[in-house]
């Protein structure tokens, strides 16, 4: 008996490999089809199992009308790079992602070829149609934009009422008497003003996000001192520092100068900064700021508790904390942030765990020289 008799008297043989049955083979839920081509009589097929049936389109010869096909990129295919042709010039190649557009729809393959050993003869076409898993990934995909274009709305649509909000409270602060004893109305505006200040920085978080997620996250490059950004920033989080009990010190050398975005790198230091504020058990944080070459290296260290050493990569992700305490006044956002504004700027940041304890966040920035011609852009 042929082998073209045997393949049609028992499509339960296997072939090319142990596991790849000729019946309608499946991976979970998902069905194999299978396709010998006799290269030598210009492709005729030999064998086809039930599935490969139903995507005859993808490797019989139809006189010209062969589906517009297109890679995982969506570029065309041409003809002669298509599944078929390759596997009559005895090619081996896959798993390739294909998509065919036909008239009854799009459809998805996942296309391997294998010559089979008999001389080089026949080869062996693999289909696997992922159409629905397709279609699903592109409405989950719709779906998680059509989630960030709604955050992105929502943020800027919070940002105004915020605002207006922050600047009443500032105008009742101004009509409150200055008693040497703080008033139960002044007490009760500064809580206020701590909300307002806390709910626009979820915002300004939110909207950060989306900007990274939708790669809009810019960055106006200008001729900066690290040092003094660095102070900014501790100033900025003084008050915070205060009610917590918490000092902060700030190590200082000589000014370190170079082109950055100092609104995104001062947000950098705040963030870290907070966060320290937050894990590190009251203890007494310092920050330094040195040049070391062409780079110029940030660092936030505390004396707390320290982060487990499984826990440094994932306390940068979105959504992510270290700790269950703050889990009501934490989005989990803002090392993540920290590392995507890094990371814009060509710089890192790791997690070091010095010998004395605690935790020591690492920011390297490239130093980037004012150059003439950078000058004359900038003007």
């Amino acid at each position: 008996m042929s082998l073209p008799e045997r393949l049609r008297s028992s499509e339960g043989a296997s072939l090319v490999r142990p596991s790849l049955s000729t019946d309608a083979p499946t991976v979970g839920t998902i069905q194999v089809g299978l396709v010998l081509l006799d290269i030598a009589r210009r492709g005729r097929v030999v064998f086809a199992n039930a599935p490969a049936r139903e995507v005859s389109f993808a490797y019989e010869d139809l006189d010209g009308q062969t589906p517009h096909v297109t890679n995982a990129d969506g570029e065309p295919i041409a003809p002669h790079e298509r599944p078929r042709s390759r596997a009559l010039r005895g090619e081996a190649f896959g798993p390739l992602m294909t998509h065919w557009k036909t008239g009854d729809g799009d459809v998805a393959l996942i296309v391997r070829c294998d010559p089979v050993d008999l001389d080089h003869k026949l080869a062996a076409l693999t289909f696997v149609d992922v159409t629905a898993f397709q279609r699903w990934t592109d409405d989950t995909r719709a779906a998680l934009a059509a989630r960030d274009e709604f955050l992105s709305i929502a943020a800027h649509e919070l940002r105004s009422p915020l605002n207006a909000l922050l600047l009443t409270i500032h105008r009742v602060k101004l009509r409150v008497p200055s008693d040497e004893a703080p008033s139960e109305l002044d007490r009760l505006v500064d809580m206020s003003q701590r909300q307002v200040d806390r709910l626009t920085s979820l915002v300004q978080n939110l909207l950060d996000v989306t900007r990274i997620r939708a790669r809009r996250l810019e960055l106006d490059l200008e001729p900066k001192d690290l040092l003094q950004i660095v102070r900014d920033a501790t100033e900025a989080v003084a008050e915070h520092a205060r009610a917590a009990g918490t000092p902060v010190r700030v190590v200082a050398g000589e000014p370190i100068h170079g082109l950055w975005d100092g609104a995104r790198i001062e947000q950098v230091v705040q963030n870290l900064l907070t966060n320290a504020l937050k894990y590190g058990g009251g203890s007494p944080i310092e920050v330094s700021a040195a040049r070391e070459g062409t780079t110029a290296k940030l660092t936030v260290r505390d004396h707390g508790p320290g982060i487990a050493a499984g826990d440094c990569d994932r306390v940068f992700r979105p959504f992510q904390r270290i700790a269950s305490t703050y889990k009501s006044q934490s989005l989990g956002l803002g090392l993540y942030i920290v590392r995507e504004i890094v990371h814009a700027h060509g710089g890192s940041i790791v997690i070091e765990s010095p010998d004395s304890g605690g935790a020591a966040f690492v920011v390297r920035l490239p130093v980037e020289q004012q150059t003439p011609e950078t000058s004359a852009e900038k003007s």
